[in-house]
């Protein structure tokens, strides 16, 4: 097996690890994995599989973007994206569609409706053309998905239903992912449309197929949906259950979108087991954990939720402030369902407190805005406020009026409690008309509710008892196992890293002692030999030179000087991953105020202007980090524009476990095309005529940020200067 052969092994395993990191939604192993088979595609000139990576790139980033709610993330998957656009042959079919397939799936995450459905309907009729089916399911699947955003769940499942015909009966067989991509995608639609039974069916196809694939995100959507399920036919027990699995299974992989909806439904059956500590402890923590990825909708409902429950548990004070703040963004968000409930659940809670002005004014500002709306949530509570209200006022007439119509509205709605206190209502105002006859029906009535509500209460808080007793004994065993093989999983992290660090050793070794010797005998010897020679024969014999032989002897002259900057230069690049330099705490301004003395000649030879803001301080190699922006300040002074001073502008900020820099110029630019090369070890741009170079700076870049646990890349446009982001871990 010649060279080339046993790359391409490496390569294609590299690929292999990368998509099962990434269907595990191992994220930040995926990235890295991709990121050393992307390097090895452009040492190698490899189109395609420069293609494929950005590609999975794009994947990652836009995967993370959505876990974290960060949309920076999300545009920067779009940068990959254009870079494999831009290396797409336009003969191959497949690649225009996977390009196709990949920007559509970006702007859905984004939720740019419009942008997304161009790009689906041009990749469905695309797909159609070339017959290929597993794109046009995909295409149909994003159009579903799109119409679902928006609510339009009649489109979303013909799209659905149109994909799932096209998978064929068991004779075709499609790919598992793709079949669990089809199901999951009607399973969120009959989620939508309350179809709980259909719902469950398609969740169930989705976890089996996603269990035995690895596909983890689709397995966590399965188990919540099910949970949704066993909640609706109020089998809490497992509801809970399945809630915790996909909760786990969310934190387990970082997606904290998720974490926070799972953490919701929990606070949601507490409430239902009247588990009112457990229920507000859940909310508070969604409140103060995930506010940066809930939407303003959601925190509404929370609102109302803690409320609700501060109401039933008689802690009107904090009641109100909850139906206050639910009330004031709902107002905000023109969410007029939750405007109105909000005013019914505030006025609701002023009748508690006696303030039947303050009640009386929330609930004629609900009655207006219900007005021709039906059997809106939040009705039922209102007719029976306005009964309350006149029953107080000792309008008796029309107390019974709206108390009836409220009792009617619940049962209709199947809100037992709010029908339950409407007979009560009742009985109460007969009981002062003094009519104790249909006031003691109504009290019979409401007795027997009472009971049969009491009854239920308790059974639900015998099954929070139950869940919690389930949750105490899961952690007893989860600890004793945790127990047991963290003595074993010490050894073997151990085993593992020692048998890492030996096999970096010896392969270092080796490459230190080629490069050695190759540097210093093979190489480095004839150039000094060339270059004392040649200065002898120019003193002996100058006089006798003509000019064409001056000019001669000057070329190799520069020969021989361009030769050693450029072994020196190699010697940099070869053992930057090999320095033995300790990970200290690094002040980035430091380090670059360093870079500028190193450079102070070139920086007062052109004239050069720094612009160096405040930088944070990050965990890393201090000498790597004083050659990476020496480099690359240099790099910039370098390419400047004709008869303009260079400006350098670097700024830094800290985003969660990276501080990302930039280093930003105003020169010559590079075009988008070539972007990519430019890490590339002895890759130039321009001639040595018109910039000086040995074409492995940026590659020397490269690889202190690999070295140091970093990413780079570079954002430009010719003649618009251009952007180095470094990200380097803080930790």
């Amino acid at each position: 097996m010649d060279v080339t052969e046993k790359q391409d092994g490496y390569l294609k395993n590299l690929l292999k690890k990368a998509n099962l990191l990434y269907q595990a939604r191992s994220l930040e192993e995926a990235l890295v994995v991709t990121q050393e088979a992307k390097s090895l595609c452009t040492l190698n000139g490899d189109n395609e599989g420069l293609i494929t990576t950005n590609l999975l790139l794009a994947s990652i980033y836009d995967t993370s973007g959505r876990y974290h709610g960060d949309t920076k993330k999300m545009r920067e998957a779009q940068t990959f994206i254009r870079a494999a656009a831009n290396l797409t042959d336009p003969k191959s079919s497949r690649q225009q569609l996977s390009i196709e397939l990949a920007h559509a799936r970006a702007y859905l995450s984004e939720r740019a409706s419009e942008t997304a459905e161009r790009y689906l309907k041009k990749l469905l009729a695309h797909s159609e053309e070339e017959r290929e089916m597993d794109y046009q399911i995909l295409a149909l699947i994003g159009l579903s998905e799109n119409a679902t955003h928006q609510n339009e769940f009649d489109k979303a499942l013909k799209y659905a239903e149109t994909a799932k015909a096209l998978l064929g009966d068991d004779k075709v067989r499609r790919a598992d992912t793709l079949v669990a991509t089809v199901f999951n995608q009607l399973s969120q639609i009959y989620f939508k449309q309350q179809d709980y039974d259909l719902m469950l069916s398609c969740s169930e196809k989705v976890l089996q197929i996603s269990a035995k694939s690895g596909d983890v995100e689709k397995e966590i959507n399965a188990l919540k949906n099910i949970a949704i399920y066993h909640a609706a036919k109020s089998n809490y027990k497992k509801a809970m259950q399945c809630f915790l699995d996909s909760m786990d299974k969310s934190k387990s992989i970082n997606y904290r979108y998720h974490t926070g909806q799972c953490l919701i439904n929990i606070a949601t059956i507490y409430a239902t087991l009247y588990n009112h500590e457990d229920a507000i402890s859940r909310y508070q923590m969604v409140l103060e954990n995930y506010s940066d990825i809930i939407s303003k909708n959601t925190r509404i409902v929370i609102y109302n939720n803690l409320g609700n429950i501060y109401y039933f548990s008689d802690r009107l004070t904090q009641a109100t402030n909850y139906f206050e703040k639910a009330n004031n963004l709902a107002q905000q968000r023109n969410y007029n369902e939750m405007i109105i409930l909000s005013l019914a659940n505030l006025s609701r809670a002023y009748i508690a407190k006696g303030k039947i002005d303050l009640a009386e004014e929330r609930a004629k500002m609900a009655e207006d805005l219900m007005e021709n709306q039906g059997d809106i949530n939040g009705r039922q509570i209102n007719l029976l406020n306005l009964g309350h209200i006149y029953y107080h006022q000792g309008d008796f007439n029309k107390a019974m009026l709206f108390t009836s119509k409220g009792i009617a509205a619940a049962s209709r709605m199947k809100d037992e409690t709010n029908e339950v206190q409407g007979y009560q209502l009742m009985s109460n105002i007969y009981q002062l008309q003094g009519d104790y006859k249909t006031a003691l029906d109504y009290q019979l009535v409401y007795s027997k509710a009472q009971d049969k509500f009491a009854k239920e209460q308790r059974n639900r808080q015998i099954i929070d008892l139950e869940i919690k007793n389930a949750i105490k004994e899961k952690q007893k065993e989860i600890e004793q196992l945790t127990r047991e093989n963290e003595y074993q999983a010490l050894l073997l992290k151990q085993n593992e890293q020692i048998a890492e660090q030996n096999a970096m050793l010896v392969a270092a070794n080796e490459e230190l002692r080629q490069f050695a010797y190759v540097a210093s005998h093979d190489l480095k010897e004839p150039i000094r030999m060339i270059g004392s020679y040649t200065q002898l024969i120019e003193r002996k014999h100058q006089h006798q030179f003509t000019e064409d032989s001056q000019a001669y002897f000057t070329y190799v002259k520069e020969g021989v000087i361009r030769m050693n900057d450029l072994l020196d230069a190699l010697l940099k690049y070869t053992t930057v991953s090999k320095t033995e330099d300790n990970f200290e705490k690094v002040s980035l301004g430091d380090i670059v105020e360093i870079a500028v003395i190193n450079l102070r000649v070139s920086v007062d030879e052109n004239k050069a202007i720094i612009n160096c803001h405040e930088l944070p301080e990050v965990m890393s190699i201090r000498s790597l980090l004083i050659q990476l922006f020496q480099n690359l300040i240099s790099n910039a002074i370098k390419f400047k524009k004709p008869n303009e001073h260079p400006e350098i502008n670097i700024s830094g900020e800290a985003i969660k476990d990276e501080v990302i820099i930039q280093v930003s110029d105003n020169g010559i630019g590079i075009d988008p095309e070539y972007q990519e090369r430019i890490f590339v070890i002895f890759q130039r741009l321009h001639t040595r005529t018109e910039y000086k170079g040995t074409g492995i700076g940026l590659a020397i870049c490269h690889k202190i940020v690999q070295r140091v646990g970093g990413r780079i890349w570079v954002e430009s446009e010719v003649g618009k200067g251009a952007t180095f982001f470094v990200a380097l871990p803080r930790k």
